[in-house]
């Protein structure tokens, strides 16, 4: 119906062209008319897919960051467990004294020695959450650099919209697959990354 409407205006135009050149150019506009449908347009808006948490479990960066962590938490463990030991023999002396001295000198030095106590396991809350605080930190340094990276890539490639993979259902196309060229590149970027942990003395 379109082409008819379309053939009856032209005629109304060309009144007076011959029907022979008027039927090149009803011909010209249907062999051409393709060029202009939207299913032909190409498709600009690209997806990607990468595994976030992949690639901060496997990426050098993490690791290195885990291995200091745990190193730091050890000292800080056998620091407090040395701690412990001379408390506990400062409390058996303590004990040991308890016959020579005064019900009121008695109470006066468990009292002190208690609170010695409640200093220690302070110290120790507070170090621990210094330790966590600069860890996190520093993950998020790393995430941010990560996040980064991802976007780095998908401009390269011309990708317009990146999902986590853990949020995809399925997905038939494996080269929409970021996860390992990002993590190539992230070690690459990461290689002389200095990691920092500044828990207390």
């Amino acid at each position: 119906m379109l082409f008819t409407k379309i053939i009856i205006i032209s005629s109304c135009i060309y009144g007076s062209t011959p029907s022979s050149l008027m039927m090149q150019r009803s011909e010209f506009f249907i062999n051409n008319l393709s060029k202009y449908l939207i299913s032909n347009i190409p498709e600009t808006h690209e997806i990607g897919i990468v595994d976030f948490r992949y690639i901060l479990k496997k990426s050098n960066a993490m690791k290195t960051l885990g291995n200091k962590f745990l190193l730091f938490e050890k000292k800080i463990i056998e620091k407090f467990k040395r701690k412990q030991n001379d408390f506990k023999k400062k409390e058996k002396m303590i004990r040991k004294e308890k016959s020579k001295l005064t019900e009121v000198e008695y109470k006066k030095k468990m009292k002190l020695f208690k609170e010695d106590v409640s200093k220690l396991q302070k110290n120790y809350k507070d170090e621990r959450a210094i330790l966590n605080k600069s860890f996190q930190n520093i993950q998020k340094k790393i995430k941010d650099l990560l996040a980064q990276v991802v976007k780095d890539v998908s401009v390269k490639k011309n990708i317009n919209v990146v999902f986590l993979k853990e949020n995809v259902f399925l997905f038939n196309n494996l080269s929409i697959d970021l996860t390992s060229e990002v993590l190539d590149l992230f070690n690459k970027k990461t290689k002389s990354l200095k990691i920092i942990i500044t828990p207390s003395n």
